[in-house]
């Protein structure tokens, strides 16, 4: 549906008119939001980002009064496009996130855009969590799981989202709101005997399950995980009891059966799971579950995945509270993954399956006790290689991680065939699973494909992922085909076709397959009941489309051919390299990591890794016109992108879109040519050079009367921000004095010669950074070397200027491959320009001597520990905060940064997980409010928090923004380990 621009124009006064919230009607706010984690796309008529419940009343009022569709949206995580539609989409992410805890009973009230591992971090105060522990955690909204039915990998002795709602605030179709929750016989003669939209859902619902009772009873899985269709079973009690309760949902029944005496209806049971269908939740009362004490896991390697099905049997008669199984394809693809290869230290060999047994308990005894158990029922196991206990925290949460970065890893998969969703939810009993399983690889085989493998092995919910390629019609018919077969597997098994990922786009058009005439007549009713237009995410639950339409990608789609400066030949081109990004939205995070900082900052679609490349992608496709690859419009959404390239490595796709905005930049200038401020900062180099030879001038400058003034007319420069001091004796002018002054009497270097890459920003600025790395490799047995190459090319990159920059990488190739074929090490102390050899050279100057260039280059610190080097270090007593560049984090990891430090005797180190400082280069200088709002997210408040101790930060970026935050001054690592070389002799 289109609206016309009549309809458009009133629909645009309505909203701005009536809501006080941000409203985005133009085509390219509501491509963002045409997607989500799932195969389909579709563009909606409008967004509307709510602050409050009026807001959300006064959305729905208008779009009743316009006869348009109702999308309620969270983090947009949903695999089966429960999140989008052709309609006006409510975001509840951005501004409705608060939660009310009550420690004494139990509960929390909490808004939908409240992210899960955010709610977590509350409760755990009080050791308290959320029953339903999803994978997605980091993102994933409480609206969004009870929508969708939410569970995850300790639903066995957690439950699923509807065992731990009481109570929800809806608003219905019409507008009207209403407070569902438990109610006693009277209550409910009494609710449903209002003359209004309430009354009327709550007579229809006994209406409809009193008649199909029979029906209920007969055709609901018996199932832990079921939640395809809307949750009538949950008015049935045969239906409840037939399926035990999970452990710690029993006990949550009691308190509840407490607090509500005589409660024998609850409606709000039936929007759980319903998808937005029914209503659209403003806040929710839930239940509250206690932490464990102890936690504990024991990882078993099998050789196949059959093997590892067939051990689950065993594995539950120990009463885990958790078994997660992990394919072969998942482990290899973490292999090769920035990020998630640091989390397979613990897997021994090259297991096809592994099965991660979780068990929890009072103390570590009564989980060792369980664990030891197990292995001994294990004994003997056909198929198991290896068995390791993961009992303490620290490798119990490592583990974990792996885990939850199953489903990203796999949609990263390179090749055009991916592991798509859409019959990957299916649940059976577990006893059935290894039939099952051997069933579905049939069906697989059969259709000339295989799949991947990982999921709830507890529970009897794998999500299996056949592999396809649908931009194919052969493949699109694969789906269809695949899909009937799959849902035929299922009934014949009583299990259920979405064990959590819900119906959505890909499974509703089955429900009626699935649950017989009968029933899905009734959930027709049930939505006519709350919906009878038909507007609240149409196509959901009933009513579902052909599960190919609406394909984000299909036979149909191309794209634009854009030449690039980049080889993107490893990609499959520019616009694969664009389409890596495949929705799953972990770049929305709010702690932990780096990626996004300018997400977690703005906490705006569009300023995420995956809004960018959506975007991006949108103009490549055709969905948005082709001229915005040059436009204002995209510019927008690239210019918060602080280049960090924490997305390189935390994405578990590997989206660049750091490189991405560097190619697009280098389009846009080249189209509307570069402002002068951009093209000043693109050539720092040359500033800071001209400064330092006009120091100390160079430095009073600035203070002068309309200074600021000038610096951002010309520059962009926001007069708040503090310019770096130019230092006249820079390091090169220092280093070939005292070249000359020691002539030959230095002795011979017994690891003879190493490069130093003499960056432009130390060299200039910080020129005591460079000194202390003579004097530690000197210490090391080297003789140092400058680079001597101008300039790595770091600023011309970030601005865009990459014929500029690829002229420069060739040039100083052609200088260090010289050094390289030797088998000298090459190595720096700024990150972003060391790495700048290493993961930008060899795709700016493809070839042998590049790649050799950046195998021999690499950090100090990493040069040091990497070999081994102990330096002469004298004690020093004193605790070290260590905040790691963005560039050395995504890329090579501060570890070694670290253990260098730690060398020190006496030193203790914290290597914080501080996320971007915020300053990246220039960034910190043009946008000095978002700059300043990234260190304070987490960087800040640390280095504050630790008054006694000393700062160290390899970044030049990093220490300036320390300083200005906080009033500390940070130090160049290498600087505390020269401070403590101990005289020669």
């Amino acid at each position: 549906m289109n609206l016309t621009p009549a309809q458009s124009s009133r629909l645009a006064n309505s909203l701005q008119k009536r809501l006080s919230c941000e409203v985005f009607l133009d085509e390219y706010n509501r491509a963002l939001y045409s997607t989500d984690a799932s195969i389909y796309q579709i563009m909606p008529l409008g967004v509307v980002l709510p602050r409050t419940r009026d807001d959300v009343v006064c959305a729905m009022q208008v779009a009743a009064e316009e006869g348009l569709a109702i999308v309620p949206r969270g983090g947009g995580t949903s695999l089966s496009g429960q999140s989008i539609g052709a309609g006006l989409v409510i975001d509840f992410s951005k501004y409705m996130n608060a939660i009310e805890i009550d420690p004494a009973s139990l509960t929390a009230r909490v808004q939908p855009g409240v992210v899960l591992d955010q709610l977590n971090a509350a409760c755990a105060r009080h050791a308290l969590q959320f029953g339903p522990d999803v994978a997605t955690s980091s993102r994933a909204n409480l609206g969004g799981m009870i929508g969708n039915n939410s569970a995850g990998a300790r639903s066995i002795w957690q439950g699923k989202t509807v065992d731990s709602v009481l109570g929800l605030d809806v608003v219905m179709a019409d507008g009207s709101t209403a407070s569902l929750g438990p109610l006693a016989a009277q209550e409910l003669k009494f609710e449903s005997a209002r003359n209004d939209a309430v009354g009327h859902a709550y007579r229809e619902v006994r209406r409809i399950v009193e008649e199909n009772r029979a029906e209920i009873v007969a055709r609901f899985p018996s199932v832990l995980r079921r939640v395809s269709g809307y949750n009538l079973d949950e008015f049935v009690p045969e239906c409840v009891s037939r399926v035990a309760a999970p452990r710690l949902i029993a006990a949550a029944r009691e308190r509840e059966a407490c607090m509500y005496p005589g409660a024998e209806f609850n409606l709000a049971k039936l929007l759980v799971g319903a998808e937005g269908t029914l209503g659209t939740i403003t806040e929710a009362l839930i239940h509250l579950l206690p932490l464990p004490k102890v936690r504990g896991v024991i990882v078993l390697h099998f050789d196949s995945m059959q093997a590892a099905v067939r051990s689950i049997g065993t594995v539950l008669s120990c009463e885990p509270s958790a078994a997660e199984l992990l394919d072969g394809l998942i482990l290899r693809l973490a292999e090769k993954s920035l990020e998630y290869r640091n989390y397979l230290d613990f897997v021994e060999g090259h297991p096809e399956s592994l099965v991660l047994v979780e068990f929890n308990g009072e103390t570590a005894a009564d989980v060792k006790a369980k664990a030891d158990e197990l292995i001994e029922k294990l004994s003997g196991q056909p198929g198991l290689f290896h068995v390791l206990p993961a009992l303490e925290k620290e490798l119990c949460d490592h583990v974990w991680a792996c885990r939850k970065a199953a489903l990203p890893l796999l949609l990263g998969l390179p090749g055009t065939r991916k592991p798509v969703a859409f019959v990957e939810d299916g649940a059976v009993a577990p006893v059935h699973l290894p039939e099952f399983v051997d069933r579905f690889c049939e069906i697989m085989a059969r259709h000339e494909t295989d799949g991947a493998f990982y999921g709830h092995a507890s529970v009897g919910c794998l999500h299996i992922r056949p592999m396809l390629d649908l931009r194919t019609a052969v493949d699109i018919d694969r789906l269809q085909k695949i899909s009937h077969e799959v849902a035929e597997l299922v009934l014949e098994f009583d299990g259920a076709m979405s064990g959590e990922h819900g119906d959505g786009l890909a499974r509703s058009y089955l429900n009626e397959r699935l649950f017989g005439s009968q029933l899905y007549r009734a959930f027709k009713e049930v939505k006519a009941a709350f919906d009878p237009e038909n507007r609240m995410n149409p196509g959901k639950v009933v009513d579902g489309p052909s599960p190919v339409e609406s394909l984000r990608y299909g036979a149909e789609y191309r794209t634009l051919e854009v030449p690039t400066t980049f080889d993107f030949s490893h990609d499959g081109g520019f616009a694969r390299a664009v389409e890596l990004c495949n929705g799953a939205g972990v770049c929305r995070k709010l702690k932990g990591g780096t990626m996004c900082p300018s997400f977690m900052a703005t906490r705006d679609e569009e300023h995420s890794t995956r809004g960018r490349a959506n975007a991006l992608r949108m103009v490549l496709s055709g969905a948005l016109p082709p001229a915005e690859l040059t436009g204002k419009r995209l510019f927008d959404t690239y210019e918060l992108c602080l280049g960090c390239k924490a997305c390189k490595a935390e994405c578990p796709s590997n989206v660049d879109v750091a490189k991405l905005k560097m190619e697009f930049l280098n389009g846009y200038y080249r189209e509307h040519g570069a402002p002068l401020g951009v093209r000043m900062m693109a050539h720092a180099a040359r500033l800071n050079k001209l400064g330092s030879a006009l120091a100390p001038v160079s430095n009073w400058a600035p203070s002068l009367p309309g200074a600021g003034w000038l610096m951002r007319r010309l520059m962009g420069i926001d007069p708040r921000r503090p310019l770096p001091r130019f230092e006249r004796q820079h390091f090169r002018k220092w280093f070939e004095k005292r070249r000359r002054r020691r002539g030959k009497s230095q002795g011979e270097a017994p690891r003879g010669p190493i490069v130093l890459l003499d960056d432009c920003l130390t060299s200039y600025c910080e020129p005591g950074v460079n000194r202390a790395a003579v004097a530690v490799l000197e210490a090391a047995g080297y003789e140092v070397r400058l680079a001597d190459i101008g300039c790595c090319g770091r600023t011309q990159a970030s601005k865009g200027f990459l014929q500029e920059t690829q002229q420069m990488a060739r040039d100083n190739v052609r200088r260090l491959a010289p050094w390289a074929a030797r088998g000298v090490p090459i190595v720096g102390c700024e990150p972003s320009c060391l790495l700048m050899l290493v993961d930008e050279y060899p795709e700016l100057s493809p070839g042998a001597d590049a790649d050799n260039v950046a195998a021999h280059a690499e950090l100090i610190d990493s040069h040091l520990v990497r070999l081994g080097i102990e330096l002469p270090l004298a004690e020093r007593k004193q605790h070290v905060v260590l905040h790691g560049h963005c560039h050395q984090k995504a890329l090579v990891g501060a570890a070694d940064t670290h253990a260098a430090l730690a060398a020190i005797p006496g030193s203790q180190v914290e290597l914080l997980d501080s996320g971007c400082c915020g300053m990246a280069g220039s960034f910190g200088y043009e946008h000095y409010d978002v700059s300043q709002q990234i260190g304070e997210l987490v960087l800040f408040p640390a280095v504050r928090a630790a008054p006694e101790s000393a700062i160290a930060a390899p970044g030049f970026s990093c220490r300036h923004q320390i300083e200005h935050g906080t009033g500390r001054q940070a130090r160049h690592p290498v600087e505390l380990l020269a401070e403590q070389l101990r005289p020669p002799g």
